[in-house]
């Protein structure tokens, strides 16, 4: 026997419930924010998480998850958190570096390599970052390339 849900026999409390919850993980989380800026502390979701544990009176602080779900107290992390902000300009790759094919270590690949492995290592990046990584590998096997042919012709001299 399942039962549905109908939103117009929705109780009254349960909305009040909901909005007094939602009300105290937007207070323990900005608290919890503001208490590791003081501290100089990185603001992360474990760490808010374990912060407004020491906080909340009745010791049980909010989840990780909450901060994810809770819009206000998610946009208040945004604000705060360098590490949200490294993510996000991580996606911006800097383009106006060398082209060094050393620093990729193209020469260290060896064939036989694992397609799956490979396939998830290339979905991590970016589109910009993918772009980049194929620019060194052209620069990489025209280099080769061109070293190829020099010693080619040079072993019938």
């Amino acid at each position: 026997m399942s039962q549905t849900f109908n939103p117009k026999n929705e109780p009254v409390w349960l909305k009040d419930s909901h909005l007094r919850r939602s009300n105290r993980s937007i207070e323990l989380g900005k608290q919890a924010i503001n208490q590791l800026i003081n501290k100089g502390e990185p603001i992360t979701y474990t760490a808010i998480a374990e912060q407004s544990k020491e906080i909340d009176p009745e010791g049980k602080g909010i989840h990780p998850n909450t901060i994810r779900t809770n819009e206000q107290l998610y946009e208040y992390y945004k604000q705060h958190s360098k590490t949200h902000k490294q993510k996000r300009n991580r996606k911006n790759p800097v383009f106006n570096r060398s082209i060094n094919s050393n620093d990729w270590g193209f020469s260290k690949i060896k064939t036989g390599r694992n397609p799956d492995n490979l396939k998830r290592k290339y979905m991590k990046l970016t589109k910009a970052e993918l772009v980049q990584r194929l620019i060194l590998t052209e620069e990489f096997i025209a280099e080769n390339n061109t070293k190829w042919v020099a010693s080619y012709f040079e072993s019938f001299k």
